[in-house]
């Protein structure tokens, strides 16, 4: 293997899971030239990782929009995206997409390995595959290193990941700071109270109560707070701002190399089960997270050289997310509701 292309479609979190796999590729094949396709919102994150070569962006909403506009002119675009690809004579496909859409369109442009999983019987174009049902009993980056391992690729164990922040980035981060009032003495809390986008409507069964959070932030005296999120979380980081007492800035839709300089910045960042956690563990940022439905064991923190601790209410019926699927609650997210402030202030304490 000389030229790998990594697929993974999803969020923030599962871009740096599998950059796990990245990693990995790296430390065994140090000349391998790899590929990454990802989303919009994570291509950012992407470009950041300094093992990967290169960087290609499928925006499917994009190309459901084109394919109502005019098949002609989405099969036009398609073809264009396929050959950007197939310039790069890629000779294995590593497919964490759980469909089998990507494997296809592999096969079209000549990948001839293509390695994956068969998630529902999507595997039909993957030349190696591994029967799963979902991400169970271990970390997902550990099941994704675990099936580098069955296509006869060695894996590495944990690696931290090359993430370039720019000291351009890093620079007008420590400015902005100051302008608002942030020594360079202070100890910064960084507070994420969103998450769960790829939730949808069912974003809020991941979330903590706002006031909670702010009542955590309120516990720490002289300690200065950043509440971070992404532009559709704005009002929920405004609710959260008007009970904050100590020095606060609102950091909202903001690139993602500037959240990643102004969480290298923090002491902590104290978040719910989401994408910012994975991030600032990648960073190496302590972390204090919140679970919910989500079972921890499987996606929390994955470094776990870098302090973290994740909270949760051992009520009977959590976790109940399980094989990407959640179930209707009956229970007002007990899970969430019944998990007390002083709880997740005492584990905070620790980390600062």
């Amino acid at each position: 293997m000389k030229r790998i292309l990594v697929v993974n479609p999803f969020g923030i979190g599962d871009a740096l899971f599998s950059m796990q796999a990245v990693e990995a590729l790296r430390q065994e094949i140090p000349d391998v030239f790899i590929g990454f396709l990802c989303n919009e919102r994570t291509a950012d994150l992407v470009r950041l990782n300094t093992s990967i070569d290169r960087t290609f962006v499928f925006n499917r909403d994009q190309f459901r929009g084109l394919w109502r506009k005019s098949p002609l002119v989405f099969l036009k675009e398609l073809r264009a995206f396929l050959d950007l690809i197939r310039r790069e004579r890629f000779d294995t496909l590593l497919d964490f997409s759980l469909g089998r859409q990507y494997s296809f369109f592999a096969m079209l442009i000549g990948i001839p390995r293509r390695i994956g999983f068969d998630y529902k019987g999507r595997g039909t174009f993957l030349t190696q595959k591994t029967k799963i049902e979902g991400y169970e009993d271990c970390p997902v980056a550990q099941t994704q290193l675990q099936l580098l391992e069955a296509s006869g690729i060695f894996a590495h164990k944990k690696n931290r990941l090359p993430i370039f922040i720019s000291e351009e980035a890093r620079e007008g981060a420590a400015e902005e700071l100051r302008k608002r009032g942030f020594l360079e003495s202070d100890r910064i809390l960084a507070v994420a109270p969103g998450g769960g986008r790829s939730w949808g409507q069912n974003a809020i069964y991941k979330q903590w109560d706002p006031h909670r959070f702010s009542e955590t932030a309120n516990a720490f005296a002289g300690v200065k707070v950043l509440l971070l999120g992404d532009e559709s979380e704005r009002a929920l980081l405004a609710e959260l701002a008007a009970g904050i007492k100590n020095t606060h800035w609102v950091v909202a839709g903001q690139p993602i190399e500037k959240v990643c300089a102004l969480l290298s910045r923090s002491q902590a960042l104290v978040c719910n089960d989401g994408g910012l956690l994975h991030l600032a563990n990648a960073l190496g940022v302590k972390t204090v997270s919140i679970f919910g439905p989500v079972d921890e064991k499987v996606y929390g923190p994955f470094d776990q050289t870098i302090p973290s601790e994740v909270m949760i209410e051992p009520v009977p019926c959590r976790p109940c997310y399980h094989r990407f699927r959640f179930p209707p609650c009956p229970y007002e997210r007990r899970c969430l509701a019944e998990l007390p402030t002083e709880k997740v202030v005492t584990a905070l304490k620790k980390m600062l």
